[in-house]
């Protein structure tokens, strides 16, 4: 592709439905989409004598959810560790519904690098849902993107012909976004192979591209977003309303604008809360150095997930500095490279840390080696 090549455009999320719907055929209760990697519904999923047959090791349950409390249709599939505990499995639960309006994509870069890592080992992973059309579809999308680099109608026509899909209009739209990141990023990398400015030992954006890769195509920003899964960032507004950081169920807060002049919370602010509280008094400056934080932040974000907590992060606007100790939580804890993990976030909100701590978190992406990002099953997990 030259680079003189107009800019490319997702297919629409009409011209991918009506893709999706032709021609389409029974579907049995799993299926193999691509090596290793199957998708299926229920009846499969609480088979174990045919996940043991196809000698399953991994199992995504995209629909991980407790029992209907009631006679009323139940959407979710509560399987579990327990369930699954006379199997040698290995299982990752996401918590997503079926919805149009719900944001399955903070959790696109962790199942993607989950089924990674399983098939790097010689897994075989079966990731389903309630009826393994829409839910689990997407994760397994997602995944032929951001790890086999398909872009979204090439992974919906390699899975297509082994299992009919078709991911709800929001899914479909959230596919999109991420379809237009990576591909901006591979448009990126042409560019710097072809000027020369790409090696296989630095592979870190300069300044200049990475303000590119922030401020391209952006929204505008909500109160708060959840990036990750548990993980939320937001701003001031929201860091001060207890009502909401309750209904979030969050337990643990990273306050990144911490100080007596600054927002001035700390831990007894949240006294009728139970929550725990971390506080950096950092200025949004480019000349602050946010990098003693780094490692230590990413520690607190990392043992309140661990621990199945729901953390937010916030400065004064939920932009810059949050934006920035959640990056380096993503590197250092995920092994994600800094545009992957730009990427990631950038899916649900526009992040945007000042020069100075971008200049900090590529001095990080050139510390982190190579070895320090290897992939463990526990990346981003929720096995509960």
């Amino acid at each position: 592709m030259s680079l003189r090549d107009p800019p490319y455009e997702p297919p629409s999320v009409s011209e991918l439905t009506e893709f999706l719907l032709a021609d389409r055929r029974p579907t049995g209760h799993v299926n193999q989409v691509w090596p290793n990697l199957y998708i299926g519904n229920e009846v499969a999923a609480r088979d174990k004598g045919t996940l043991h047959s196809l000698g399953i090791t991994h199992i995504v349950n995209a629909a991980h959810g407790p029992p209907s409390p009631g006679p009323g249709p139940c959407f979710y599939v509560n399987t579990g560790p327990r369930f699954y505990r006379d199997l040698t499995v290995d299982y990752y639960g996401v918590e997503a519904d079926d919805a149009i309006e719900f944001i399955l994509s903070p959790f696109f870069y962790p199942t993607a690098r989950y089924i990674r890592a399983a098939l790097a080992m010689g897994g075989r992973v079966f990731v389903h849902c309630l009826m393994g059309v829409s839910r689990s579809a997407t994760l397994v999308l997602a995944f032929l993107m951001i790890t086999e680099g398909l872009r979204l109608k090439e992974a919906v026509a390699a899975v297509r012909p082994h299992r009919d899909i078709c991911p709800n209009p929001g899914f479909l739209q959230q596919l999109r976004s991420l379809d237009m990141s990576l591909e901006r990023e591979r448009r990126r990398r042409r560019q710097a192979q072809t000027l020369g400015q790409l090696t296989r030992q630095e592979e870190t954006p300069s300044l200049t591209e990475l303000r590119q890769i922030l401020w391209t195509n952006r929204k505008p920003v909500a109160p708060f977003s959840q990036v990750w899964p548990n993980l939320y960032i937001g701003d001031e507004s929201v860091a001060r309303d207890k009502p909401t950081l309750s209904s979030l169920g969050v337990t643990h807060i990273l306050n990144a604008a911490a100080g007596r002049h600054r927002i001035n919370t700390g831990q007894q602010f949240y006294s009728d809360l139970q929550v725990e509280y971390y506080g950096v008094e950092a200025a949004d400056h480019p000349e602050f150095d946010l990098q003693p934080f780094f490692s230590s932040a990413a520690q607190f974000i990392d043992g309140a997930l661990r621990e199945n907590g729901k953390v937010f992060v916030h400065c004064a606007m939920g932009v810059s500095r949050s934006g920035a100790l959640v990056l380096a939580y993503l590197m250092i804890c995920h092994g994600l490279p800094l545009v992957e993990s730009i990427i990631a976030v950038r899916l649900n909100r526009d992040i945007g840390p000042n020069s100075g701590f971008l200049e900090q978190l590529r001095h990080l992406d050139l510390s982190l080696s190579p070895q320090s990002r290897r992939i463990t099953k526990q990346d981003g997990s929720d096995s509960s």
